[in-house]
């Protein structure tokens, strides 16, 4: 089916509609479905985004995908290894490596949200579930293709909002883009943890530099530890700290200086 790959993809599932594709693909992963199966829907009734977010799912617009991961690295490390920590920016990497053709200048917001202009294209949900000492993991991505509107409370876009009249492309040039460029980059990352990816990732970060708030307070962005974590220097003063799982928002106008 998706030709640029070797194994994302080479098996699936395609639904008219379902609860959530990564609810979907961790229960065929308990089944035992191998590395790069992939889950896809043309509608979700209960997507979810990071910390359990409701991710607006409209029949036939947007794309909503989950693929099961079984690589090599995992098993050498018999289980979970904290550099894995940073799948979730990996996947992010990918995807903005694959729809770049289309939005060249499309940013990464840490931890999981590709940007165009500012505004959300798309985003990246991991999730893993333990059978014993095996971890099944799962990543799931959504990606606004069709969408001319959205709930007010959301800052999001669409290709189509993006590229001139008539010129967007189908879900399953996306899809297959998407892929395309998650492969190599999920390859790199397991062979060599977040520093293979590092370089790449902080080119096309939208939080560097920038001034963000964590927590209710300012601080300046300033980089990335070998686990993904961001490091950020509070605006009040002291020494950096390391941001895991927080919400970070980037303040309009915030560049650092």
């Amino acid at each position: 089916m998706f030709s640029e790959t070797c194994t994302l993809g080479q098996i699936h599932e395609h639904h008219a509609s379902l609860p959530s594709t990564n609810d979907r693909a961790l229960a065929w992963a308990r089944e035992g479905a191998p590395h790069g199966a992939l889950v896809i829907a043309d509608a979700q009734t209960a997507g979810r985004g990071r910390l359990g977010r409701r991710w607006d799912s409209p029949p036939g617009a947007g794309l909503y995908v989950s693929v099961v991961l079984r690589p090599e690295a995992l098993a050498a490390t018999r289980g979970w290894d904290p550099r894995w920590a940073a799948l979730g920016l990996a996947v992010g990497l990918g995807l903005r490596d694959g729809l770049s053709r289309w939005v060249p200048d499309a940013a990464l917001k840490w931890p999981n949200d590709l940007l165009a202009r500012g505004r959300k294209l798309a985003g990246v949900l991991c999730e893993t579930r333990w059978q014993g000492s095996t971890p099944d993991v799962v990543v799931g991505f959504g990606v606004n293709v069709l969408q001319r509107e959205f709930p007010a409370e959301l800052r999001a876009t669409s290709l189509a909002l993006e590229m001139s009249e008539g010129t967007c492309p189908s879900r399953q040039d996306v899809l297959a883009a998407a892929l395309a460029g998650l492969e190599p980059c999920l390859r790199a990352f397991f062979a060599g943890g977040f520093a293979a990816i590092r370089g790449r990732y902080e080119r096309h970060s939208a939080v560097l530099g920038r001034v963000v708030t964590v927590g209710g307070a300012e601080a300046e962005a300033l980089g990335f530890d070998d686990d993904g974590a961001l490091r950020v220097r509070p605006r009040a003063g002291g020494p950096s700290r390391r941001v895991e799982a927080e919400d970070v928002w980037i303040l309009p106008g915030g560049d650092a200086g």
